[in-house]
Protein backbone atom coordinates (compact mmCIF):
# COMPACT_ATOMS: atom_id res chain seq x y z
CA UNK A 1 0.00 0.00 0.00
CA UNK A 2 2.88 2.57 1.08
CA UNK A 3 6.38 1.08 0.36
CA UNK A 4 5.81 -0.47 -2.93
CA UNK A 5 5.98 2.06 -5.63
CA UNK A 6 4.01 0.89 -8.43
CA UNK A 7 3.48 2.84 -11.61
CA UNK A 8 -0.47 2.53 -12.62
CA UNK A 9 -1.38 2.70 -15.68
CA UNK A 10 -3.08 5.74 -17.19
CA UNK A 11 -5.35 4.15 -19.64
CA UNK A 12 -8.59 4.75 -17.74
CA UNK A 13 -10.79 1.18 -18.02
CA UNK A 14 -14.51 1.64 -18.51
CA UNK A 15 -16.53 1.14 -15.16
CA UNK A 16 -19.86 0.46 -16.80
CA UNK A 17 -21.68 -2.70 -18.16
CA UNK A 18 -23.97 -2.01 -21.67
CA UNK A 19 -26.54 -3.84 -22.96
CA UNK A 20 -29.30 -5.93 -21.25
CA UNK A 21 -28.10 -7.41 -17.27
CA UNK A 22 -29.84 -11.12 -16.85
CA UNK A 23 -31.48 -11.84 -13.67
CA UNK A 24 -30.43 -15.05 -11.82
CA UNK A 25 -32.61 -14.80 -9.04
CA UNK A 26 -36.51 -14.06 -8.72
CA UNK A 27 -36.65 -12.23 -5.46
CA UNK A 28 -35.78 -8.54 -6.07
CA UNK A 29 -32.60 -7.33 -5.00
CA UNK A 30 -30.84 -11.15 -4.16
CA UNK A 31 -28.82 -11.00 -7.56
CA UNK A 32 -27.19 -7.37 -6.25
CA UNK A 33 -26.26 -8.52 -3.06
CA UNK A 34 -24.65 -11.84 -4.84
CA UNK A 35 -22.93 -9.93 -6.86
CA UNK A 36 -21.15 -7.78 -3.47
CA UNK A 37 -20.88 -10.59 -1.75
CA UNK A 38 -18.40 -11.94 -4.20
CA UNK A 39 -16.83 -8.44 -4.65
CA UNK A 40 -16.30 -8.74 -1.01
CA UNK A 41 -14.92 -12.33 -1.20
CA UNK A 42 -12.16 -11.30 -3.96
CA UNK A 43 -11.12 -8.46 -2.12
CA UNK A 44 -10.83 -9.76 1.07
CA UNK A 45 -8.95 -12.89 -0.59
CA UNK A 46 -6.59 -10.51 -2.05
CA UNK A 47 -5.90 -8.93 1.26
CA UNK A 48 -5.24 -12.24 3.02
CA UNK A 49 -2.96 -13.57 0.48
CA UNK A 50 -0.83 -10.62 0.80
CA UNK A 51 -0.97 -10.64 4.11
CA UNK A 52 0.28 -14.16 4.14
CA UNK A 53 3.08 -12.85 1.95
CA UNK A 54 4.10 -10.26 4.06
CA UNK A 55 4.29 -12.07 6.97
CA UNK A 56 5.93 -14.94 5.81
CA UNK A 57 8.76 -12.34 4.08
CA UNK A 58 9.10 -10.80 7.45
CA UNK A 59 9.59 -14.13 9.44
CA UNK A 60 12.07 -15.65 6.48
CA UNK A 61 14.17 -12.75 8.44
CA UNK A 62 13.18 -13.12 11.60
CA UNK A 63 10.57 -10.68 12.00
CA UNK A 64 7.61 -10.71 13.71
CA UNK A 65 5.21 -8.12 13.16
CA UNK A 66 2.23 -8.87 15.43
CA UNK A 67 2.51 -6.01 18.43
CA UNK A 68 3.89 -3.49 15.72
CA UNK A 69 0.80 -3.77 12.84
CA UNK A 70 -1.97 -3.79 15.79
CA UNK A 71 -0.50 -0.43 17.52
CA UNK A 72 0.41 1.10 14.30
CA UNK A 73 -0.64 4.31 13.80
CA UNK A 74 -0.85 6.04 10.56
CA UNK A 75 0.68 9.54 9.23
CA UNK A 76 -1.55 11.90 7.97
CA UNK A 77 0.00 11.66 4.28
CA UNK A 78 -0.79 7.43 5.16
CA UNK A 79 -4.27 8.13 6.56
CA UNK A 80 -5.02 10.36 3.31
CA UNK A 81 -3.71 7.16 0.85
CA UNK A 82 -5.68 4.71 2.73
CA UNK A 83 -9.01 6.88 2.77
CA UNK A 84 -8.61 6.83 -1.29
CA UNK A 85 -8.11 3.53 -1.36
CA UNK A 86 -11.05 3.13 0.78
CA UNK A 87 -13.34 4.87 -1.50
CA UNK A 88 -12.05 2.56 -4.46
CA UNK A 89 -12.75 -0.24 -2.54
CA UNK A 90 -16.32 0.67 -1.76
CA UNK A 91 -16.76 1.83 -5.23
CA UNK A 92 -16.14 -1.65 -6.42
CA UNK A 93 -17.70 -2.91 -4.24
CA UNK A 94 -20.73 -0.84 -4.34
CA UNK A 95 -20.56 -1.24 -8.64
CA UNK A 96 -23.69 -3.14 -9.08
CA UNK A 97 -26.08 -1.00 -7.22
CA UNK A 98 -24.34 1.81 -8.80
CA UNK A 99 -25.10 0.61 -12.22
CA UNK A 100 -28.56 -0.42 -11.00
CA UNK A 101 -28.99 3.23 -10.09
CA UNK A 102 -27.77 4.65 -13.48
CA UNK A 103 -30.10 2.56 -15.67
CA UNK A 104 -32.60 3.62 -13.47
CA UNK A 105 -31.91 7.35 -13.82
CA UNK A 106 -31.03 6.50 -17.34
CA UNK A 107 -34.24 4.92 -18.32
CA UNK A 108 -32.78 3.84 -21.86
CA UNK A 109 -34.56 1.12 -23.61
CA UNK A 110 -32.42 -1.54 -24.75
CA UNK A 111 -32.61 -4.30 -27.06
CA UNK A 112 -33.70 -7.62 -25.50
CA UNK A 113 -30.63 -9.80 -25.24
CA UNK A 114 -30.17 -13.51 -27.14
CA UNK A 115 -32.64 -16.06 -26.35
CA UNK A 116 -31.34 -18.79 -24.16
CA UNK A 117 -32.43 -22.20 -25.08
Amino acid sequence: MFSAKVKKTQTKLRDTVKGKQYRFFDAQGVDELVSISMQLAQELWVVKERLAAVEAAAAKKGVLLGDDVEGYAFTPEQRAIVEDEKKQFIDRVFFTLREQSEALDADIDEPDGPKLA
